[in-house]
């Protein structure tokens, strides 16, 4: 063979020999495909159980990569799962059998439920839903602030609909649905009605006889009615015993300050007076260890849109904010927390546990 053709053929032999060639599946020399990857989809978020049985969740679809490739997960979408935090374990087998796991949590959440469901809204006017058009007027004399009777209109109350218990119950109910059959927010309010009164722990006692697991109480507003602060003490002596009454029945008081009055209003006589009584109901609910439902800071700087022309009683805007104000309180005190168990055994065979 001549010397020229000699070269070329060494050096094709060297450059195969320096070669290796590309497996199908992504090996080198000859060897396997890699093994399988999976990547499991987002989590789906929380589902709400309205009666506290299992109810059925779709997921998404998990993504894996491979030769010969099959997907399951355990549970499947669709799948019914019970309440609390369930895992999901998805899995991608090759056909050499090799395996790669992922998982996630599925959480089904029971419809909110609240320790108590029978309320008796107690205290005067105020809770009654008195309109708050002025049938009285107040003036001052030499003797202090005096209701000046003149001609006297019949008390109006608002529609039921728009008086404070009423619109409680049903945001009540509107949250915890599955014990809407069983909460019940009765009125038990009074025109006239004084905290210090000694009639009035008569018929807080007979109210509560009745057999309710709660009372929200809210008075004093009459006490300062005439701007003498002299009758903060027995006011406030007259809730510390109906507290006291309320706990000795096992009833929970949630005790509640005043709304504020409308200075210039008609009958919002006694407006500077009700800081002082509301800090002593704070001071109260503390020493009486009683949840406070902090009516008056409920209402904000801005308040008198809230009231009617008499500046004493709210209007239907005012009684919804009481009410939200104690449907903030009931829910904090009392809503049962959310179970948070996790269910194992939809974990996979082989599957770390």
């Amino acid at each position: 063979m001549p010397k020229a053709h000699l070269a070329v053929a060494v050096a094709l032999g060297v450059a195969l020999a320096c070669s290796s060639p590309t497996q199908p599946g992504g090996g080198t020399g000859g060897g396997p495909p890699g093994p399988p990857t999976i990547t499991c989809p987002a989590p789906p978020a929380p589902v709400t159980s309205p009666n506290g049985g299992a109810v059925a969740v779709a997921y998404g679809t998990a993504i894996a990569t491979g030769a010969g490739i099959s997907v399951s997960c355990t549970p499947p979408s669709g799948a019914a799962f019970p309440v609390g935090t369930t895992a999901v374990v998805c899995t991608a087998t090759d056909t050499q059998q090799r395996t790669a796991s992922c998982s996630f949590n599925v959480v089904v959440q029971r419809s909110p439920q609240i320790a108590l469901t029978s309320f008796v809204a107690f205290g005067d006017s105020i809770t009654w839903g008195e309109d708050g058009q002025p049938n009285v007027s107040c003036g001052p004399t030499p003797t202090g602030l005096v209701e000046v009777l003149g001609k006297i209109q019949p008390r109006v109350q608002l529609p039921d609909a728009q008086q404070y218990p009423t619109v409680l119950r049903s945001l009540l109910r509107q949250r915890y649905v599955a014990q809407t059959g069983s909460i019940n927010v009765v009125n038990a309010g009074l025109p006239g009605e004084r905290a210090g009164a000694p009639d009035t722990l008569l018929r807080f006692n007979t109210v509560l006889a009745v057999g309710y697991q709660a009372v929200l109480l809210m008075e004093g507003t009459n006490d300062i009615f005439y701007g003498d602060s002299t009758q903060i003490p027995s006011a406030v002596a007259g809730l510390r015993s109906m507290v006291r009454a309320a706990k000795q029945r096992g009833v929970r008081p949630f005790l509640a300050t005043i709304p504020p009055m409308v200075q210039g209003g008609a009958r919002a006589c006694g407006y500077q007076l009700v800081p002082q009584l509301n800090a002593s109901i704070v001071a109260l609910a503390s020493q009486e260890s009683v949840t406070l439902v902090d009516v008056y800071t409920g209402f904000g700087t801005s308040y008198a849109q809230y009231f009617g022309t008499d500046g004493l009683h709210p209007n239907a805007l005012g009684y919804a904010k009481i009410a939200d104000t104690f449907f903030t309180a009931l829910r904090q005190a009392l809503e049962v927390p959310q179970v948070t168990t996790t269910s194992l055994e939809v974990l996979a065979p082989g599957f770390p546990r």
